[in-house]
């Protein structure tokens, strides 16, 4: 009589190459998931990736900077009142995009880059909630000067959205990088390429991507920029990383201008 141990011996042996086959394919894909731990664990994050995501610093002084922020913000706003903010690392939090990428042992690239943009999956910067809501409460608007491509607006927009923060198109405008923001660069005028968005919300001729009809006109004004936020020196108007004069902008930061932490890339 045949064992129970003995019986599989027998079959395996009348399909050796069945088997071989069977026992090949398993292994290979044993070593696949193998050689991807590998690779996931032979690229280790840089300190600035993981001071960004896993710190107990960064949150706490992005919310101080918002605090500081509401503190300064007028009881309410007039119409022609906007507050100019950045987008990434100053509203969206890309620091998983940064991480993915440095597990895989890859820096930026615009294709990756607008890849994460179009999976709309950005968190909120800690604190950058409560300001908005409070602007908002106050009938402020928020003008988001960002150099995403301006292909990349609607993307952005509906992160935005998917966040449940309080935009609206009557109170909030995209505003996209163009080729134009770089090539009107004069060094007199313009200084740096969101310079020529920061004139056109002055002038009141900016095309918000995420416009309707019913909002066009809260837009087609002369706008006074009543604060300035981001996470790069050139997030302020005028200015560059070369010419800074941080002595000359000490004065106003905390009171219309506030700079948010953001060891992971920038014009530095």
């Amino acid at each position: 009589m045949l064992s129970k141990r003995t019986l599989p011996l027998i079959i395996c042996s009348l399909t050796l190459g069945a088997c071989a086959s069977t026992t090949g394919a398993m292994q290979a894909e044993t070593n696949a998931e193998s050689n991807a731990e590998s690779n996931a664990e032979s690229y280790p994050l840089s300190t600035a990736v993981v001071y960004q995501t896993e710190s107990k610093e960064y949150p706490l002084l992005s919310s101080y900077v918002y605090a500081q922020a509401t503190k300064a913000l007028p009881t309410s706003f007039q119409p022609s009142d906007v507050i100019v903010m950045d987008v990434d690392e100053t509203v969206l939090d890309n620091s998983q995009y940064q991480r993915e990428r440095e597990q895989q042992g890859l820096g930026y690239s615009s294709e990756s880059w607008n890849a994460w943009i179009a999976r709309k999956e950005a968190t909120a910067v800690p604190g950058v909630t409560a300001f908005l809501n409070e602007v908002v409460a106050r009938g402020g608007k928020v003008a988001l000067v960002t150099n995403r491509d301006k292909s990349m607006d609607d993307a952005t927009w509906q992160n935005l959205l998917a966040l449940g923060l309080p935009l609206t198109a009557e109170n909030t405008c995209i505003l996209g990088r163009t080729a134009q923001d770089k090539t009107t660069i004069d060094g007199n005028t313009v200084i740096n390429d969101k310079d020529l968005r920061r004139s056109q919300l002055k002038q009141g001729t900016v095309n918000c991507s995420n416009s309707t009809t019913a909002s066009k006109p809260t837009w087609q004004t002369q706008h006074k920029l009543l604060m300035q936020i981001g996470d790069n020196i050139e997030d302020f108007e005028g200015v560059t990383q070369e010419h800074a004069n941080v002595d000359a902008l000490l004065p106003k930061v905390g009171k219309s201008l506030f700079i948010l932490p953001n060891p992971m890339y920038g014009s530095w």
